[in-house]
């Protein structure tokens, strides 16, 4: 167990509605029946220079718990890299696809502007659009690194914004499904749309 406050993100985003349709999924939960629940989703973190912890995965569930006042999480370490320099620990998490610096309008930046704690992410709602888009099928979950990300820019691409009401949140929603069993989609990992018809040239 470790508290939330010592955590530090690998990205830069969450999805405001994805962190609140994980609050719902806790809040629904009998008191007696959260500490189970948080033992079967632990916080994978790396342990980083001067042990400092790095959350490498579950960013929306801990932002979520943070927001109902849990101040405590079970955590799973996946490497401890506590060894390295800062410069050669960043390299080594770049290398391992465990840190995306990527903003709220899915551009790169330095990775000394990655928040210093959880509750400083910022709101990139095509996070929380390509995550409705998923839990309603319209694309396969899969471990391909940084998958959901891909998702969110091919969205920020074709469906124009702001996305900052229910209505138009919803709006975009339904044509996020329409796009995501698409042709254009192809190619995006977990598609569940058409694949290409056959030819004579690929027999």
């Amino acid at each position: 167990m470790v508290p939330i406050d010592h955590l530090h993100p690998t990205q830069i985003t969450v999805g405001a509605y994805h962190v609140a349709q994980k609050m719902h999924v806790t809040r629904r939960l009998d008191h007696a029946d959260i500490p189970a629940f948080l033992d079967q989703h632990p916080v994978h973190v790396v342990i980083g220079p001067e042990q400092s912890l790095y959350i490498v995965d579950h960013h929306h569930w801990v932002r979520a718990w943070q927001d109902m006042g849990i101040d405590m999480v079970p955590a799973l370490v996946r490497n401890d890299f506590s060894h390295l320099s800062v410069r050669d620990f960043w390299k080594r998490m770049t290398k391992d696809h465990m840190v995306h610096p990527f903003d709220e309008h899915g551009r790169r930046r330095p990775i000394k502007e990655l928040p210093a704690d959880v509750h400083s992410m910022r709101d990139d709602p095509y996070r929380s659009l390509e995550a409705f888009v998923q839990l309603a099928g319209g694309y396969r979950k899969v471990k391909t690194a940084y998958s959901d990300f891909r998702w969110a820019d091919f969205f920020r691409k074709h469906i124009k914004g702001p996305l900052d009401t229910h209505h138009t949140f919803a709006a975009a929603l339904a044509k996020g499904l329409q796009l995501a069993m698409s042709p254009k989609a192809r190619g995006l990992p977990g598609y569940l749309g058409p694949c290409k018809k056959k030819t004579r040239a690929d027999k």
